[in-house]
């Protein structure tokens, strides 16, 4: 990943750089450990289904760094839904995300392309989301990660209302395995509008090492 430390290198507070293609959980985890290895706290914003814990500990492994100290400084929240993703980034990445934090979204696009939510809503959405993306870059960095799109995904043109916000963008190719096999997988559909369990205070996990288990907080 020598390869992602020059894209990352021009990060700082007011800058956002854009990287899509796969693979794109080795490329998570490693960009989650190079904030880690400049003392960075990370919040990763998981709406791709994409964040591994133990990707991250062999990241942290080739770099030289404690793996638990790596796991106790990355926390992870994941969203299922556009709504619950703009909810997230606006109530708790925007209070939770200190200086000198790198913010990290896996997926800015992939649950905007979710056809049981209307169009109109989702454009409405995905703007609130740019503007929430734009107040906090003001202070921490932001990293945005794009996977693949589904396959017959109709082009909404969501990567050109959020290539403005991104200072520097840039393409990773590759095949990304999954159950063993390669090939594209897409983001994980929820229905709209929110289920009961989706409107529950959203959480940050941090991942702990000696039990292989997550503690919320």
């Amino acid at each position: 990943m020598k390869a992602l430390s020059r894209w990352l290198a021009p990060l700082r507070p007011g800058r956002a750089a854009l990287l899509w293609g796969e693979p794109l959980r080795p490329l998570a985890a490693a960009a989650a450990a190079w904030g880690v290895a400049r003392g960075a706290p990370v919040f990763i914003v998981d709406a791709a289904n994409r964040f591994d814990p133990y990707q991250l500990v062999r990241q942290a492994r080739t770099r030289g760094l404690d793996q638990k100290e790596a796991l106790s400084r990355v926390r992870v929240a994941r969203a299922f839904t556009s709504h619950q993703l703009v909810r997230l980034l606006k109530e708790e990445l925007a209070r939770e995300l200190t200086p000198g934090g790198l913010a990290l979204l896996l997926g800015p696009v992939s649950l905007f392309y979710d056809e049981q939510v209307p169009l109109k809503e989702r454009r409405r959405l995905f703007q609130e989301m740019v503007d929430t993306l734009s107040a906090i870059k003001i202070r921490a960095p932001i990293l945005l990660l794009q996977p693949l799109l589904p396959r017959g995904a109709a082009n909404r043109r969501f990567g050109c209302l959020l290539a403005p916000l991104a200072d520097i963008v840039g393409k990773f190719e590759g095949r990304e395995k999954s159950g063993g096999r390669p090939g594209r997988e897409g983001p994980p559909i929820s229905p709209c509008p929110l289920t009961p369990q989706e409107r529950r205070p959203l959480r940050w996990t941090q991942f702990h090492l000696s039990t292989n288990t997550c503690s919320t907080g």
